[in-house]
């Protein structure tokens, strides 16, 4: 028996280690937290609590009890929670910077499509399409000189019934 408490005595803090990782893991939603902002504070709480707790844990444990050390440790704990916080939260807002910018492209190359569906001429929508050109002469107005150039005029118009 007193072999076996032996053992389990040189495991805990593998295990305590172990289990606080679990615990930060499980406190730690991930993406599920990414829009939501009071969710993301109660995370961002909960990983610097688990990490200032499991500081002043091991620096209680290394420094044979003294308190010192279990501020120490709880002060290195509290910072290593925030780092973390701080490079997650970075992440977060980058990869929603991203996408909204993803979105913001679609949405605009999707109003252009659709433009264009709409300008194209469709058999039986009762309209003919006509293509005209002309030539724009050369003009000097107010200090400006333009060039002599050649424009394309789109004409829609009603289609003639042939049957008159």
């Amino acid at each position: 028996m007193s072999r076996l408490l032996d053992t389990l005595a040189y495991l805990q803090p593998y295990v305590t280690g172990l289990l606080v990782a679990v615990l930060i893991l499980m406190l730690s939603s991930g993406c599920a937290t990414t829009g939501a902002d009071s969710a993301g504070r109660t995370r961002d709480f909960a990983t610097t609590g688990a990490t200032t707790a499991a500081g002043a844990y091991v620096g209680a444990k290394e420094g044979n009890g003294k308190s010192k050390n279990a501020a120490v440790g709880a002060a290195v704990g509290f910072v290593a929670g925030e780092t973390i916080n701080y490079f997650s939260n970075k992440a977060q807002r980058e990869a929603f910077l991203a996408g909204y910018e993803k979105g913001q492209s679609n949405a605009v190359k999707q109003q252009y499509w659709i433009a264009r569906e709409n300008q194209r001429s469709h058999e039986g929508d009762g309209y003919e399409e006509s293509l005209y050109e002309i030539s724009v002469p050369q003009s000097d107005r107010d200090g400006v000189r333009r060039e002599p150039t050649t424009r394309v005029i789109r004409v829609v118009m009603p289609r003639k019934e042939s049957g008159s």
